[in-house]
């Protein structure tokens, strides 16, 4: 099929009226690029347009709870971070070209008050309020980080909250304990120094851009204690919070007004939110939509802002000179269930993994995902010295596997290695994938394919499609007693831009909400040595040499397996006015402090 705009295929069924064709409609809602007289459904929502300043988004899947202590998609955060407050959030800086912290609860910087850098004071505004008009204090931050720890409910952004940029005394002690009772509340570090000062103390000397970034995270965002309370089971160990829109309270910069699951999530702005001059639009909507597919066409139809284009789409668009291009999020990988007892526990043999490794097409399956091969954990976004990215950085490159990892022949030869030492003659694994990824689809395609063509008739890999909520069970299943939960599936993590060396924590034994049952002491220690040691933070060179060291280590291992990275390719109605001429490194285009046309 030839390469034309897939806006002209739909006009035809959109315009207003009896048309005699539909040659050569705009490529995006009110930019025209010919003198076609044709009015689209857009162009009259457009021009119809003249009341609140609505912007319509969309999530390809539902959210799983709207509880920060325990959420695990993505699109539970779109919807936590704009409705609650954080001590610190990022915003654009004034030249559009990057971001920074600024205190949003928080009144101002951290301040240090002692001459190591162990113990800080925050001072909380005094003008915040919940959506309901109740005050909010420092009683209610502490009140949930406390929930977000306790040691009964096993919350699992706990380890987070206790140890990330910074790690607050006794809280992993605090949350691991159970039913214990070894380590009470008032031995957290976590102090009431006001009605309006949260105190902290902490284990190891750290800076305030420290602080900063650690309370930037959704799962340190304000829960509303009557309402969590309400929702509380008798033995305290679960509770209701977020899981309806009757069971969540807002106090961000909007206010969740409808939810209806499955379909739709509509935010109104907060007239009381304390940075309210930030927010430009009246109402942000999210709609559930089946696919990206399903989303263009809502977009060539006026009835959403911004479509991030699907792998087919993308084709037909790539020379549109409206596309907005962002940078992948995350890496996506193999991950691989080293604790499966089944096949001999074969998915635990190093030799087996390294055979996966190699065997791995990255130039193929890129080329089919208009992705980018990925040899590396570190993803390409991130930033090292000198102007360049860490992987432009030429100590970042020098360790990775020639010919981006692919070696059939020696995948083969670590495969009969494994084979011989599990005492295995046949084995068949089965690989997970998102039913919504047409990414991931092709990808996992083109492996079972490409697979047995290696390794040899005694092998089979077999495919399975899941939604995004299921598949999260079977990660979750390994931790939860049952080690043969999975044996390879999909995913990724969307790292920290500015912090490689934080992001590399999900391969470490202290984060509880990772994928795979990998644990290595060296890279523990490692990672603590990047993210506390104060003259990592003091010497940025030396930091990503740390990040290095992990990165290898991780890679060696084949802890799990990186196979490419997807960048995002957006059409944004041009009515919006987005904080930046595009995409801002770490911080995205801003959509929902973004401006739009009536």
């Amino acid at each position: 099929m030839k390469r034309r705009t897939i806006a002209a295929l739909l006009a035809c069924t959109m315009v207003i009226g009896t048309l005699a064709g539909c040659s050569s409609e705009p490529k995006n809602p009110g930019d025209s690029d010919t003198t076609v007289t044709e009015t689209t459904a857009a162009e009259t929502t457009a021009a119809a347009q003249t009341g609140p300043k609505v912007f319509n988004d969309y999530m390809t899947t539902d959210i799983d709870t709207l509880n920060s202590h325990i959420y695990t998609l993505s699109a539970s955060a779109d919807v936590i971070k704009p409705t609650t407050l954080l001590l610190y959030r990022q915003y654009p800086t004034a030249d559009g070209k990057s971001f920074e912290y600024i205190p949003e609860l928080a009144e101002s910087e951290p301040e240090q008050v002692d001459a190591d850098g162990k113990i800080w004071q925050i001072k909380i505004r005094e003008n915040a309020k919940w959506e309901n008009g109740d005050s909010i204090n420092v009683d209610d931050v502490i009140y949930s980080f406390q929930m977000c720890l306790d040691p009964l409910m096993v919350n699992n952004r706990a380890s987070q909250l206790a140890s990330d940029y910074i790690t607050i005394t006794k809280a992993t002690d605090y949350y691991l304990q159970g039913t214990e009772n070894k380590v009470s509340w008032d031995e957290v570090g976590i102090k009431r120094n006001g009605d309006y000062m949260l105190g902290l103390e902490l284990d190891a000397p750290v800076t305030a851009a420290d602080i900063k970034s650690h309370f930037n995270y959704v799962w340190t965002n304000l829960v509303h204690k009557p309402t969590y309370e309400a929702g509380m089971n008798e033995d305290r160990t679960k509770t209701s919070y977020g899981s309806t829109g009757d069971t969540y309270k807002s106090c961000g910069a909007y206010i969740l007004t409808e939810w209806v699951p499955g379909s739709v999530f509509k935010m109104k702005k907060n007239p009381d939110y304390v940075l309210a001059d930030h927010i430009k639009l009246d109402e942000y909507v999210y709609k559930v939509v089946a696919d990206r597919n399903t989303a263009l066409e809502l977009y060539l139809n006026g009835e959403l802002d911004e479509v991030a284009l699907s792998p087919e789409a993308i084709e037909q668009y790539v020379d549109d000179p409206s596309i907005k291009v962002a940078p992948a999020t995350s890496i996506q990988t193999l991950a691989i269930n080293h604790g499966n007892t089944n096949n001999n526990g074969i998915l635990g043999n190093l030799n087996f993994r390294k055979a996966l490794f190699y065997a791995v097409d990255r130039q193929s399956i890129a080329k089919m995902t208009n992705g980018i091969p990925a040899n590396y954990l570190v993803a390409s976004k991130c930033l090292g010295l000198d102007g360049k990215t860490f992987r432009e950085m030429p100590e970042s490159q020098e360790y990775l596997t020639e010919n981006l990892g692919y070696d059939p022949k020696l995948a083969k030869e670590y495969y009969d290695k494994a084979m011989e030492e599990c005492g295995l003659t046949s084995l068949t694994l089965t690989l997970q994938y998102n039913e919504t990824s047409a990414n991931n689809k092709a990808a996992s395609e083109f492996l079972h394919k490409s697979f047995p063509e290696i390794f040899g008739d005694s092998f089979t890999l077999e495919l399975m499609a899941a939604p995004s909520g299921v598949l999260n069970s079977y990660i979750k299943g390994w931790k939860d007693g049952d080690p043969n939960s999975f044996e390879l599936q999909w995913r990724g993590w969307n790292t920290s831009t500015p912090a490689p060396w934080n992001g590399l924590k999900v391969y470490t034994g202290m984060y509880s909400n990772k994928n795979e049952p990998y644990y290595n002491d060296e890279v523990d220690a490692l990672w603590e040595k990047a993210n506390y040691d104060l003259e990592a933070k003091m010497d940025s060179a030396y930091r990503l040499e740390l990040t290095r060291e992990i990165e290898k280590i991780v890679l060696d291992e084949v802890a799990a397996c990186p196979v490419y990275e997807a960048p995002s390719y957006y059409l944004i109605n041009p009515k919006v006015i987005l904080p930046s001429d595009g995409y801002i490194p770490g911080y995205g285009f801003g959509f929902t402090i973004s401006d739009k046309e009536v």
